[in-house]
């Protein structure tokens, strides 16, 4: 059956929709958590811990995402997922005590799991098959402006108010990101019980290293972006410069746009993964040069934006498109746990061995990124009976 034409406001409508739903969840605790610490007494680890207690709900849920899109239908989970973010903050607002504030993160962990890039994604190539391609790499450009908006706004609402006060006022922003779903169709599937075919040992070799190599890139990204902030103040620059974060996600995210269908998921893994060593590298020189650590955040906001990409797309690429859901709401899941355990993680190191001694430990985890992203592309080579493509074919 043939997938039907993707219309053309979707990409605005639901890139505008993550923007909203990753800043004001994921982004908050970076720009917030000094804010709500002073005025509570809770420490950084118990703040975050609110985070960590998210991306474990995240986990939990993820076997069960598929069913859900296919008996409900994208536009519901999503504008479901979309209206609990919204009523987490609100739930934050009103935390005075620490059972409070974990209780309003374990339903935004909810949320976060139905409204963010993997059930959109799964809920997109859904509709619209292998065409989703063009259109998730359009989403994740929008989407990747959360942290340019967010931490100055943030930042901003700080200076005229309580942290209480701005989270009723990104609680706002989450009833206008579920609004925006209305333009998603709703279209639900049969619940298929049996998977399609697949290429057998190949296909689990495939899983199993797609499933360690975005775990293990989740971790470390994750960790980084959450406590990048503290990276900025330990060298002496002003928050002000997270904003080349984002603006390096946004950069890379256009530039694959432009470069459709020559750049493949597989050369855009390749690349990605072996340019995360040399970044790092650039960060732990900034102790030498200041200007390093201005390209460092600008050069792994360009890195996050594209391992974004190729999280969505290379399920694409190694599996069928009607397996996406399936695989992707299990091969995530230690994804998810490692989402949940980098804020609290980072957090710690930071505190034990310095912003420094932490990046360190990165920079080792990255060898190691590299190295999986080598063993996928030489899989998928040996299953299509080629050679290591080239960076477009």
């Amino acid at each position: 059956m043939k997938n039907p034409a993707i219309p053309r406001a979707i990409p605005l409508t639901t890139g505008c929709n993550q923007l909203i739903n990753w800043g004001i969840s994921f982004y908050m605790p970076g720009t917030f958590a000094r804010a709500i610490a002073a005025d509570t007494g809770w420490s950084s680890v118990q703040i975050y811990s609110g985070l960590t207690l998210a991306m474990l709900v995240m986990a939990a849920l993820s076997p069960f995402v598929a069913r859900l899109l296919a008996r409900a239908g994208g536009q519901r989970v999503v504008m479901t997922g979309s209206l609990l973010l919204a009523i987490s903050c609100l739930l934050m607002a009103e935390s005075h005590s620490l059972i409070a504030w974990y209780s309003a993160w374990v339903l935004t962990g909810i949320g976060m799991r139905l409204a963010l890039y993997d059930a959109l994604f799964a809920a997109l190539v859904n509709l619209y098959g292998q065409q989703a391609r063009r259109t998730i790499s359009r989403v994740t450009l929008a989407g990747g402006l959360a942290s340019v908006v967010f931490w100055p706004l943030g930042e901003a609402l700080l200076t005229r108010m309580s942290w209480r006060d701005a989270l009723l006022v990104y609680a706002l922003f989450g009833l206008l990101s579920a609004a925006l779903t209305l333009s998603l169709p709703n279209q639900t599937r049969p619940v298929v019980n049996k998977p399609a075919v697949s290429g057998g040992g190949q296909d689990r070799r495939n899983g199993w290293l797609y499933a360690a190599f975005i775990a293990l890139i989740t971790f470390v990204s994750n960790g980084t972006s959450t406590h990048l902030p503290e990276f900025i103040a330990s060298v002496g620059l002003p928050v002000a410069v997270g904003m080349l974060w984002g603006i390096g996600q946004t950069g890379a995210r256009f530039l694959e746009v432009i470069a459709g269908a020559g750049l493949t998921p597989l050369c855009l893994t390749l690349l990605t993964a072996l340019a995360m060593p040399v970044c790092f590298l650039l960060g732990l020189s900034s102790l030498l040069w200041l200007w390093s650590a201005a390209g460092f955040v600008l050069g792994y906001g360009t890195i996050n934006g594209l391992v974004t990409i190729v999280k969505a797309t290379l399920p694409l690429q190694l599996f069928a498109p009607e397996e996406y859901a399936r695989r992707t709401g299990v091969l995530l899941i230690p994804a998810q746990l490692m989402a949940a355990a980098s804020p609290l993680a980072y957090a710690w190191l930071n505190r034990a061995l310095g912003v420094m001694g932490a990046m360190w430990i990165s920079w080792g985890l990255t060898l190691a990124i590299a190295g999986l992203a080598v063993a996928i592309v030489k899989s998928q080579a040996v299953r299509d009976g080629e050679g290591i493509p080239a960076l477009s074919d």
